[in-house]
């Protein structure tokens, strides 16, 4: 049975899969993870999350047209660019590895010389009609008019075989990607990973393509970082606040996850913009009400219960009504003497 990461990792390679024959093929990502661990106990550059990302990458390239696969999306191996085409190389050759071992070999067997075998006419003689003299003087000219590279090439068609595959000469695929664009999957997946709730995901991609044309000329990443970073600095408020180094480990989990290209100066300098520049957001503004300041709702109670205490039960109704005089302004009310008394002897207890 396949494990719930191999699942996952095929589900985000190669999200279009039907799911035929999906035993065998996790067994040889599984495999491969496996041989992987064995060869590269740690990949380099925090790679490690998208090491079963790999596996199914390459072992869907690899399987592509035996299983009939979808095409591999590599935009979607959780690694940093620059790094996954490295790894790749690697990861192709521990399958070459794996397909050779798995091949069974055998020692060719010897040819028994025949003292007839020079003198045997070629195949398509055999099939010209006429008398067997016929047959040998047309060897004869044959074998006395063909050149070198002809007798090689009939060679090789005679051994030639239905039953013997050849190994295919693997096809180097160059894969482009764009650094400056971020599709609506990079965006949601990009939100997903830092655990960001789906209802401001989804206004914060408003956001971003309402500004996203002012970024033709640089990279979309710029702001697509800059706006998780306003969010999830505000989200995690308190935990920022209280372990040290907290926010140094996300800025780097933010550098590695971002597939822009950026540098880490540049990402801090674009983050610091893009929190200043949409920090009037109307989401932004729920999410510090809601995370950042917690006691807000219960500061605005509070208030509430003392001007009720001060104006007395019920004149807020009284002046929905239009009633133009109300506790507020009834000094000498018995409220108003209650309040007093309240607050002096509040006052006093805290001197």
């Amino acid at each position: 049975m396949a494990s719930n990461q191999t699942k996952q990792s095929i589900k985000d390679i190669i999200p279009s899969y039907s799911g035929e024959n999906s035993s065998r093929l996790s067994t040889y990502i599984d495999s491969l993870y496996n041989l992987s661990l064995r060869k590269s106990s740690t990949l380099p550059n925090n790679a490690e999350i998208g090491r079963y990302h790999l596996c199914t990458y390459v072992i869907a390239e690899k399987f592509q047209t035996i299983f009939n696969l979808p095409t591999p999306d590599v935009r979607r191996i959780p690694i940093q660019p620059q790094v996954v085409s490295r790894l790749l190389s690697e990861f192709r050759e521990m399958v070459n590895q794996m397909s050779a071992a798995s091949t069974p070999t055998s020692s060719p067997k010897k040819r028994i010389s025949s003292p007839l075998k020079n003198s045997t006419p070629n195949r398509s003689d055999l099939k010209q009609s006429g008398s067997p003299l016929k047959k040998l003087k047309a060897a004869a000219e044959d074998d006395g008019n063909s050149t070198d590279s002809e007798r090689s090439s009939h060679r090789t068609k005679q051994n030639d075989s239905p039953f013997v595959t050849k190994a295919r000469t693997p096809v180097k695929r160059n894969y482009r990607y764009e650094f400056k664009l971020v599709s609506l999957g990079d965006f949601i997946t990009f939100c997903n990973t830092f655990y960001i709730p789906r209802k401001y995901t989804v206004q914060m991609l408003s956001t971003f393509y309402l500004h996203k044309h002012k970024f033709v000329k640089k990279t979309d990443w710029s702001l697509a970082c800059g706006i998780l970073y306003t969010a999830y600095i505000r989200i995690n408020h308190k935990l920022l606040h209280d372990k040290v180094g907290a926010k140094a480990e996300f800025m780097n989990l933010l550098l590695q996850y971002q597939k822009g290209a950026l540098s880490k100066s540049d990402l801090q300098s674009w983050c610091t913009l893009v929190e200043d520049w949409i920090r009037g957001e109307p989401w932004v503004q729920d999410i510090e009400k809601q995370y950042m300041y917690g006691t807000e709702a219960l500061m605005e109670n509070t208030l509430k219960n003392e001007y009720i205490g001060m104006i007395g039960e019920g004149w807020d109704l009284m002046e929905r009504f239009g009633a133009m005089i109300h506790g507020e302004v009834l000094y000498q009310s018995d409220t108003q003497n209650e309040y007093f008394a309240t607050w002096s002897r509040r006052m006093i207890g805290d001197t």
